[in-house]
Protein backbone atom coordinates (compact mmCIF):
# COMPACT_ATOMS: atom_id res chain seq x y z
CA UNK A 1 0.00 0.00 0.00
CA UNK A 2 1.38 3.35 -0.60
CA UNK A 3 2.37 5.59 1.99
CA UNK A 4 -0.30 8.81 2.55
CA UNK A 5 1.28 12.01 2.02
CA UNK A 6 -0.21 13.38 5.61
CA UNK A 7 -2.12 16.58 5.96
CA UNK A 8 0.40 18.20 7.80
CA UNK A 9 2.85 17.72 5.29
CA UNK A 10 0.72 19.38 2.50
CA UNK A 11 1.93 22.68 3.65
CA UNK A 12 5.50 22.58 3.14
CA UNK A 13 5.04 20.16 0.23
CA UNK A 14 2.95 23.27 -1.47
CA UNK A 15 5.34 25.91 -0.45
CA UNK A 16 8.84 23.98 -1.55
CA UNK A 17 6.91 23.97 -5.08
CA UNK A 18 6.14 27.57 -4.82
CA UNK A 19 9.50 28.81 -3.97
CA UNK A 20 11.15 26.28 -5.87
CA UNK A 21 11.12 28.61 -9.26
CA UNK A 22 13.33 31.15 -7.24
CA UNK A 23 15.43 28.80 -5.62
CA UNK A 24 16.65 27.84 -9.16
CA UNK A 25 16.62 30.76 -10.86
CA UNK A 26 18.86 32.49 -8.18
CA UNK A 27 22.44 31.41 -9.13
CA UNK A 28 25.91 31.76 -7.74
CA UNK A 29 28.82 34.10 -8.81
CA UNK A 30 31.82 32.83 -10.54
CA UNK A 31 34.63 32.27 -8.08
CA UNK A 32 36.98 34.07 -10.25
CA UNK A 33 34.76 37.08 -10.21
CA UNK A 34 36.61 40.18 -8.59
CA UNK A 35 35.46 40.84 -4.92
CA UNK A 36 32.55 43.30 -5.06
CA UNK A 37 31.28 45.82 -2.47
CA UNK A 38 28.60 47.30 -1.34
CA UNK A 39 27.84 51.03 -0.48
CA UNK A 40 27.99 50.71 3.48
CA UNK A 41 26.46 53.83 5.08
CA UNK A 42 28.66 54.55 8.55
CA UNK A 43 25.53 54.49 11.06
CA UNK A 44 21.60 53.91 11.19
CA UNK A 45 20.89 57.58 11.63
CA UNK A 46 22.98 58.51 8.00
CA UNK A 47 21.16 55.61 6.65
CA UNK A 48 17.68 56.68 7.55
CA UNK A 49 18.74 60.35 6.33
CA UNK A 50 19.91 59.27 3.05
CA UNK A 51 16.54 57.00 3.24
CA UNK A 52 14.75 60.07 3.57
CA UNK A 53 16.23 61.84 -0.22
CA UNK A 54 16.29 58.79 -2.08
CA UNK A 55 13.13 57.25 -0.16
CA UNK A 56 14.77 53.96 -0.77
CA UNK A 57 13.89 50.98 1.97
CA UNK A 58 16.69 50.26 4.35
CA UNK A 59 18.77 47.11 4.73
CA UNK A 60 20.90 46.67 8.00
CA UNK A 61 23.34 44.08 8.93
CA UNK A 62 23.60 43.94 12.64
CA UNK A 63 26.42 41.92 13.60
CA UNK A 64 28.87 41.61 16.57
CA UNK A 65 32.78 41.96 16.40
CA UNK A 66 33.80 39.26 18.85
CA UNK A 67 36.91 38.07 18.00
CA UNK A 68 36.72 33.89 18.34
CA UNK A 69 33.28 34.86 19.85
CA UNK A 70 30.27 32.06 18.92
CA UNK A 71 28.63 34.21 15.97
CA UNK A 72 32.08 34.34 14.48
CA UNK A 73 31.52 31.90 11.92
CA UNK A 74 28.00 33.13 10.75
CA UNK A 75 29.44 36.58 10.43
CA UNK A 76 32.85 35.64 8.70
CA UNK A 77 30.90 33.26 6.11
CA UNK A 78 28.95 36.36 5.41
CA UNK A 79 31.70 38.86 5.09
CA UNK A 80 33.62 36.34 3.15
CA UNK A 81 31.15 35.19 0.48
CA UNK A 82 27.74 36.73 1.09
CA UNK A 83 28.22 39.99 1.30
CA UNK A 84 30.90 40.66 -1.68
CA UNK A 85 29.21 38.11 -4.18
CA UNK A 86 28.41 40.27 -7.38
CA UNK A 87 24.59 39.49 -7.50
CA UNK A 88 24.47 40.74 -3.95
CA UNK A 89 26.27 43.51 -4.27
CA UNK A 90 23.90 44.42 -7.28
CA UNK A 91 20.59 44.01 -5.46
CA UNK A 92 22.03 45.88 -2.54
CA UNK A 93 21.52 49.03 -4.44
CA UNK A 94 18.16 48.97 -3.92
CA UNK A 95 18.67 49.96 -0.52
CA UNK A 96 20.33 51.93 1.95
CA UNK A 97 22.72 49.94 3.55
CA UNK A 98 23.85 49.94 6.93
CA UNK A 99 26.75 47.51 9.05
CA UNK A 100 25.36 48.03 12.52
CA UNK A 101 27.96 46.65 14.99
CA UNK A 102 25.76 46.37 18.19
CA UNK A 103 28.52 45.75 20.61
CA UNK A 104 29.83 49.25 19.76
CA UNK A 105 28.56 52.07 22.40
CA UNK A 106 27.86 54.62 19.52
CA UNK A 107 25.46 52.25 18.42
CA UNK A 108 23.33 51.64 21.30
CA UNK A 109 20.26 54.10 20.51
CA UNK A 110 20.12 52.28 16.77
CA UNK A 111 20.14 48.68 18.68
CA UNK A 112 17.56 49.60 20.88
CA UNK A 113 15.71 51.12 18.29
CA UNK A 114 15.66 48.10 16.42
CA UNK A 115 15.65 45.41 19.17
CA UNK A 116 18.26 43.90 18.43
CA UNK A 117 20.16 42.31 21.61
CA UNK A 118 24.32 42.82 22.81
CA UNK A 119 25.85 39.64 23.22
CA UNK A 120 25.15 36.80 25.24
CA UNK A 121 26.71 33.79 26.44
CA UNK A 122 27.67 31.70 24.29
CA UNK A 123 27.11 28.72 26.16
CA UNK A 124 23.26 29.41 27.06
CA UNK A 125 22.50 31.94 24.40
CA UNK A 126 20.35 33.75 27.09
CA UNK A 127 20.21 37.44 28.68
CA UNK A 128 17.85 38.79 30.81
CA UNK A 129 16.09 35.59 31.26
CA UNK A 130 15.07 35.65 27.37
CA UNK A 131 16.88 33.64 24.40
CA UNK A 132 18.29 35.57 21.60
CA UNK A 133 18.84 34.49 18.41
CA UNK A 134 21.80 33.69 16.47
CA UNK A 135 23.63 36.92 14.57
CA UNK A 136 24.24 38.04 12.50
CA UNK A 137 20.75 39.46 11.77
CA UNK A 138 19.86 41.52 8.54
CA UNK A 139 16.75 43.87 8.86
CA UNK A 140 14.39 45.56 6.03
CA UNK A 141 12.89 48.99 7.10
CA UNK A 142 10.67 51.32 4.59
CA UNK A 143 12.64 54.32 3.88
CA UNK A 144 11.08 55.60 7.51
CA UNK A 145 12.78 53.04 9.33
CA UNK A 146 9.73 51.29 9.92
CA UNK A 147 10.41 47.40 10.16
CA UNK A 148 8.72 44.80 7.69
CA UNK A 149 10.62 41.64 8.39
CA UNK A 150 14.47 40.33 9.68
CA UNK A 151 16.29 37.07 8.26
CA UNK A 152 18.82 35.89 11.37
CA UNK A 153 21.74 33.82 10.91
CA UNK A 154 24.03 33.12 7.95
CA UNK A 155 22.31 32.69 4.46
CA UNK A 156 24.62 32.13 1.52
CA UNK A 157 24.77 34.77 -1.19
CA UNK A 158 22.00 32.41 -3.50
CA UNK A 159 19.33 32.90 -0.55
CA UNK A 160 20.70 35.90 0.70
CA UNK A 161 20.32 37.79 -2.70
CA UNK A 162 16.55 36.50 -3.15
CA UNK A 163 15.75 37.88 0.49
CA UNK A 164 16.68 41.48 -0.51
CA UNK A 165 14.96 41.49 -4.11
CA UNK A 166 11.74 39.95 -1.77
CA UNK A 167 12.27 42.66 0.52
CA UNK A 168 12.21 44.80 -2.33
CA UNK A 169 9.43 43.89 -4.07
CA UNK A 170 7.22 44.36 -0.93
CA UNK A 171 7.99 47.43 -0.23
CA UNK A 172 7.48 48.49 -3.39
CA UNK A 173 4.34 47.03 -3.75
CA UNK A 174 3.35 48.80 -0.19
CA UNK A 175 4.55 52.29 -1.46
CA UNK A 176 2.21 51.09 -4.84
CA UNK A 177 -0.82 50.72 -2.74
CA UNK A 178 -0.01 53.47 -0.65
CA UNK A 179 -0.50 55.42 -3.32
CA UNK A 180 -3.51 53.66 -4.83
CA UNK A 181 -5.80 51.85 -3.03
CA UNK A 182 -7.89 51.71 -5.52
CA UNK A 183 -5.60 49.98 -8.08
CA UNK A 184 -6.11 46.36 -8.73
CA UNK A 185 -2.67 45.68 -10.09
CA UNK A 186 -1.14 47.50 -7.26
CA UNK A 187 -3.35 45.43 -4.94
CA UNK A 188 -2.29 41.88 -6.86
CA UNK A 189 1.26 42.43 -6.61
CA UNK A 190 1.40 43.28 -3.26
CA UNK A 191 -0.61 40.02 -2.41
CA UNK A 192 1.90 38.30 -4.19
CA UNK A 193 4.94 40.15 -3.05
CA UNK A 194 3.49 38.71 0.63
CA UNK A 195 2.72 35.48 -1.09
CA UNK A 196 6.54 35.36 -1.65
CA UNK A 197 7.57 35.87 1.75
CA UNK A 198 8.47 32.61 4.10
CA UNK A 199 4.82 32.39 5.71
CA UNK A 200 3.21 30.31 8.56
CA UNK A 201 -0.16 29.36 8.36
CA UNK A 202 -2.62 32.73 9.30
CA UNK A 203 0.69 34.46 9.90
CA UNK A 204 0.62 38.85 8.94
CA UNK A 205 2.21 37.68 5.52
CA UNK A 206 -0.81 35.07 4.72
CA UNK A 207 -3.07 37.41 6.08
CA UNK A 208 -1.40 40.23 3.59
CA UNK A 209 -1.64 37.95 0.71
CA UNK A 210 -5.07 37.11 1.26
CA UNK A 211 -6.63 40.28 1.80
CA UNK A 212 -4.86 42.14 -0.84
CA UNK A 213 -5.50 39.55 -3.47
CA UNK A 214 -9.14 39.33 -2.43
CA UNK A 215 -9.14 43.06 -2.99
CA UNK A 216 -7.71 42.98 -6.45
CA UNK A 217 -10.41 40.67 -7.46
CA UNK A 218 -13.25 42.87 -6.50
CA UNK A 219 -11.96 45.86 -7.29
CA UNK A 220 -11.73 44.29 -11.09
CA UNK A 221 -14.91 41.87 -11.37
CA UNK A 222 -14.50 42.54 -15.30
CA UNK A 223 -10.87 41.31 -15.87
CA UNK A 224 -9.87 44.24 -17.39
CA UNK A 225 -6.57 44.61 -15.90
CA UNK A 226 -5.49 41.33 -16.15
CA UNK A 227 -5.39 41.40 -11.70
CA UNK A 228 -8.89 39.68 -11.40
CA UNK A 229 -7.42 36.37 -13.12
CA UNK A 230 -3.90 36.56 -11.60
CA UNK A 231 -5.34 36.89 -8.26
CA UNK A 232 -7.57 34.14 -8.87
CA UNK A 233 -4.63 31.73 -9.70
CA UNK A 234 -3.07 33.17 -6.53
CA UNK A 235 -5.68 32.06 -4.47
CA UNK A 236 -6.14 28.95 -5.18
CA UNK A 237 -2.35 28.32 -4.98
CA UNK A 238 -2.31 29.88 -1.33
CA UNK A 239 -5.10 27.95 -0.30
CA UNK A 240 -4.09 24.43 -1.69
CA UNK A 241 -2.40 23.14 1.13
CA UNK A 242 -5.25 23.76 3.36
CA UNK A 243 -8.01 22.08 0.53
CA UNK A 244 -6.10 20.34 -2.11
CA UNK A 245 -8.86 19.05 -4.19
CA UNK A 246 -10.55 22.08 -4.07
CA UNK A 247 -7.20 24.11 -5.22
CA UNK A 248 -7.26 21.72 -8.03
CA UNK A 249 -10.89 22.38 -8.72
CA UNK A 250 -9.90 26.03 -8.67
CA UNK A 251 -6.87 26.04 -10.84
CA UNK A 252 -8.63 23.55 -13.29
CA UNK A 253 -11.87 25.97 -14.09
CA UNK A 254 -8.74 28.90 -14.45
CA UNK A 255 -6.80 26.40 -16.98
CA UNK A 256 -10.01 26.07 -18.94
CA UNK A 257 -10.97 30.08 -18.92
CA UNK A 258 -7.78 30.93 -20.64
CA UNK A 259 -5.83 28.55 -22.16
CA UNK A 260 -3.39 31.07 -23.83
CA UNK A 261 -2.82 32.86 -20.23
CA UNK A 262 0.96 33.39 -19.61
CA UNK A 263 0.40 31.41 -16.20
CA UNK A 264 -0.82 28.46 -17.80
CA UNK A 265 2.33 26.45 -17.58
CA UNK A 266 2.37 27.62 -13.69
CA UNK A 267 -1.26 26.68 -13.36
CA UNK A 268 -0.66 23.16 -14.13
CA UNK A 269 2.53 22.69 -12.47
CA UNK A 270 0.20 23.36 -9.50
CA UNK A 271 -2.01 21.27 -10.34
CA UNK A 272 -0.16 18.24 -10.84
CA UNK A 273 1.57 18.90 -7.23
CA UNK A 274 -2.41 19.03 -6.08
CA UNK A 275 -2.79 15.68 -7.89
CA UNK A 276 0.85 14.61 -5.70
CA UNK A 277 -0.41 15.32 -2.27
CA UNK A 278 -3.90 13.59 -2.80
CA UNK A 279 -1.39 10.74 -3.97
CA UNK A 280 -3.02 10.79 -7.76
CA UNK A 281 0.35 10.28 -9.18
CA UNK A 282 -0.83 8.77 -12.08
CA UNK A 283 -2.41 12.09 -13.00
CA UNK A 284 0.26 14.15 -11.80
CA UNK A 285 2.53 12.19 -14.07
CA UNK A 286 -0.07 12.59 -16.92
CA UNK A 287 0.35 16.52 -16.77
CA UNK A 288 4.30 16.50 -16.08
CA UNK A 289 4.84 14.81 -19.39
CA UNK A 290 2.95 17.09 -21.26
CA UNK A 291 6.04 19.60 -20.37
CA UNK A 292 8.68 16.34 -20.99
CA UNK A 293 7.35 16.16 -24.63
CA UNK A 294 6.98 19.94 -25.11
CA UNK A 295 11.02 20.81 -24.17
CA UNK A 296 12.16 18.59 -27.05
CA UNK A 297 11.14 21.07 -28.92
CA UNK A 298 12.76 24.56 -28.67
CA UNK A 299 10.40 26.75 -30.43
CA UNK A 300 7.82 25.14 -28.27
CA UNK A 301 6.91 27.85 -25.27
CA UNK A 302 7.16 25.06 -22.90
CA UNK A 303 10.87 25.53 -23.53
CA UNK A 304 11.58 29.00 -22.51
CA UNK A 305 9.19 28.73 -19.41
CA UNK A 306 10.94 28.87 -15.88
CA UNK A 307 8.50 26.25 -14.53
CA UNK A 308 9.75 23.45 -17.11
CA UNK A 309 12.73 22.62 -14.99
CA UNK A 310 10.68 22.23 -11.50
CA UNK A 311 7.80 19.91 -13.97
CA UNK A 312 10.85 17.78 -14.82
CA UNK A 313 12.36 17.33 -11.66
CA UNK A 314 8.45 16.46 -9.64
CA UNK A 315 8.17 14.34 -12.69
CA UNK A 316 11.69 12.15 -12.23
CA UNK A 317 10.71 12.09 -8.32
CA UNK A 318 7.13 10.76 -9.50
CA UNK A 319 7.95 8.08 -11.59
CA UNK A 320 10.70 7.03 -9.48
CA UNK A 321 8.04 6.50 -6.71
CA UNK A 322 5.80 4.89 -9.06
CA UNK A 323 8.87 2.65 -9.73
CA UNK A 324 9.25 1.76 -5.93
CA UNK A 325 6.08 1.27 -5.13
CA UNK A 326 6.00 -1.41 -8.39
Amino acid sequence: MAARVRPTDRRGLVRSAFIALAAVLATFASSVAPAAQIRWHDSFEDGLAAAAESHKPIMVFAFVSQPGGAYDFAHDGMLRETLVDPGVVEASELFEAVRLDVRLRRNDEARRRLKVSPVVSASTGVIDGERVAAYPITLFLDHRGDELFRRHGYLPAAAYRMQLERAANLFHGLSEVTQSPRDPVARRGLGRAYMEMDFAPDDPFYRGAIENLERAVSLDPDNVTGANFDARVDLAILRMPDDPAQGLAALSGLLDEDERSDRRFEIQYFMAVAHYVQEELGEAVRILSRFEKETEDDTSPYFDSPWAPQALGLLKHLRRRMQDQG
